[in-house]
């Protein structure tokens, strides 16, 4: 597994703001004025787009998903979390590696945050076109442990984090195949601020410098059965009027890694949350793939497909 490190964003919506390690994260609506890279606004963009988009998701360069936390000035604390997925099918170009994360965390959302507790599931590409799937945890800021649990696109995955005083208990389970991974790690002062159900493009970090990796092409990930307990044991789903609810779309633009060539126009590529079911226990993220048109000066911008 490619030594990598899940950090998020500044979400400056809802009382989610800016991690110590983060990048871009901001509002749809003030993206440009942040000079972020602006979202697709593409017709006939690639890629899985059955289901309806959330509304006014928040923009990241690395997350798509939903994350909670306390209303306004209100801090909560998230001391479980869960949700079960479909383990997607990466599609993988030879000459590309690429990599995607989906997972359920604790932490790592708030201004202050300097540690984040996950666990979940890859599907990445090689660049030999070979897709590789595996499971994980990690306690940011240390990096990724894979587990020797064997993920096969398809295998229903159900995941959860607990944070009881300073231990951090993490389980994996592939419902399909019954195996599972549980650890319960010492990890005094985690941050229990925010509860995330996420995709994630992974980042290589060099200290705290990082950058987001290229996004596995995987369709589309199924998120059920979500929900998350507050430290006074009130149980809710992730639209549960106890917290604040954000949504959160990935847009990156396509670049080939170390030593790689890119075939074909550049592209801007999304991962976007769908609206919840009517539980708020339910959602998918969908990959996308738009053309960038870019223009004498070097900059980039979404196209728009004829």
């Amino acid at each position: 597994m490619l030594s990598w490190r899940s950090i998020s964003g500044s979400l400056a919506a809802v009382a989610l703001a800016a991690t110590a390690v983060a990048l871009a994260v901001v509002p749809a609506a003030s993206a440009a004025s942040a000079g972020a890279t602006g979202t697709t606004g593409a017709t006939g963009a690639t890629g899985s787009t059955g289901a309806t988009g959330a509304t006014n998701p928040a923009m990241s360069s690395n997350w798509a998903g939903y994350a909670v936390s306390g209303e306004g000035s209100v801090t909560r604390h998230f001391k479980h979390v869960t949700a079960s997925w479909i383990e997607p099918t990466a599609t993988c170009t030879q000459g590309s590696a690429t990599y995607s994360a989906f997972w359920v965390g604790l932490g790592g959302v708030s201004q202050s945050a300097r540690k984040l507790e996950q666990a979940g599931t890859e599907a990445d590409c090689d660049s030999d076109g070979q897709a590789h799937y595996s499971a994980w945890y990690e306690l940011v800021p240390a990096g990724p442990v894979t587990t020797k649990l064997t993920i096969a696109p398809g295998d229903r995955i159900s995941t959860s984090v607990t944070v009881r005083g300073a231990y951090v208990t993490m389980s994996l389970i592939d419902d399909t195949t019954g195996a599972r991974v549980l650890k319960r790690l010492h990890f005094p002062h985690a941050d229990t601020t925010s509860a995330e159900w996420i995709a994630e493009a992974p980042s290589d970090c060099a200290g705290s410098s990082c950058r987001a990796l290229p996004l596995t092409d995987f369709g589309s990930v199924d998120f059920t059965d979500a929900s998350t307990r507050i430290a006074n044991g009130h149980t809710g789903t992730i639209t549960d009027p106890a917290w604040a609810t954000q949504a959160i779309a990935l847009d990156e633009p396509s670049r080939p890694g170390f030593g790689e060539r890119v075939f074909g126009p550049p592209e801007l590529v999304s991962a976007t949350p769908s609206v919840l079911d009517a539980t708020g226990s339910s959602f998918s993220v969908s990959w996308t793939a738009a053309p960038l048109n870019v223009s004498p000066g070097g900059r980039v911008f979404p196209g728009l497909r004829d």
